[in-house]
């Protein structure tokens, strides 16, 4: 833009102009059609010049028209791609949604006789295998300590510490965590505990398998329930993966691989707490 504003620019532009009006003020006062036409010669490259210049100049102008639009149409198009991207998300919401309102129903038909609560989780404990989560449901909703609490998959753990609108579960694989089990092939009981070593991968193991030790891979395992058991019986925990003999023992043991994935915890928003057992009256 500095050229505008050079000298050349503004002799040549004044040029221009005087030398274009000089034959029509010649014509005016009745000059000849020779001078006329000299002069014009005389002129004609300043008027070239002025065309040009302003031909440029109305380039320019066109330009930033042009890149105005284009920054008005690129901001409507932002603002339509915001518009899809939360549609998208809601529609998403709303699908996970639907998709917890039938695991729901479905663990209600399957277990008529537990009374639930959901809740939704709010935090979680870091690191690969999340083994502690934290709920938003406390003793204000009716939560107490040692409440069973599941996914739409299976056992997930129970409550461990409880406070006024939020509690802490700890889940099955952790070291801590105890349940008598049996499975499904044989009726074999068993204990499953956690196990720091197996927690690693996200599994636990069962031990302490009495009678026959029939048990094998693939067989289904159960909570067993029990009057001292934090758990009611037929709670699904998971599936045994492996079976071996403790070295140190000799007695048989299964690797249990869990039927929540503690690998993909962070995909479990949605639980529900077993927070009452309807009794069967015999009528």
């Amino acid at each position: 833009m500095n050229f505008f504003k050079s000298r050349f620019f503004i002799l040549c532009l004044v040029a221009a102009i005087v030398l274009t009006l000089i034959p029509t003020l010649i014509a005016a006062f009745g000059g000849t059609d020779l001078l006329r036409s000299a002069l014009g010669t005389v002129a004609k490259p300043f008027t070239m010049c002025g065309s040009g210049i302003a031909n440029a100049f109305n380039g320019f102008v066109e330009i930033f028209t042009q890149y105005d639009e284009l920054k008005e149409e690129n901001a409507a198009l932002r603002e339509e791609l915001e518009a899809l991207k939360e549609k998208e998300y809601n529609e998403e919401l709303l699908r996970e949604q639907n998709a917890w309102l039938r695991d729901y129903i479905n663990l209600c038909n399957e277990h008529p006789e537990f009374v639930f609560t959901d809740a939704s989780v709010i935090a979680r404990e870091a690191g690969n295998y999340s083994t502690v989560l934290t709920l938003n449901k406390g003793s204000a909703h009716g939560v107490k300590r040692n409440m069973p609490v599941l996914t739409s998959k299976g056992l997930l753990g129970y409550v461990s510490e409880l406070g006024l609108d939020w509690c802490r579960v700890t889940t099955v694989i952790e070291p801590s965590s105890s349940v008598g089990v049996y499975t499904d092939r044989d009726g074999q009981l068993g204990v499953l505990e956690g196990d720091s070593q197996l927690k690693q991968n996200g599994l636990c193991r069962m031990s302490y398998i009495g009678g026959e030790g029939n048990v094998g891979i693939g067989d289904r395992v159960y909570t067993a329930g029990g009057k001292d058991s934090l758990y009611p019986s037929g709670l699904l925990i998971g599936t045994v993966s492996s079976v071996d003999i403790d070295e140190v023992t000799g007695e048989m043991v299964a690797e249990i691989t869990p039927a929540v994935d503690f690998g993909a915890l962070e995909s479990v928003r949605n639980v529900m707490l077993i927070s009452g057992i309807e009794r069967d009256t015999g009528e």
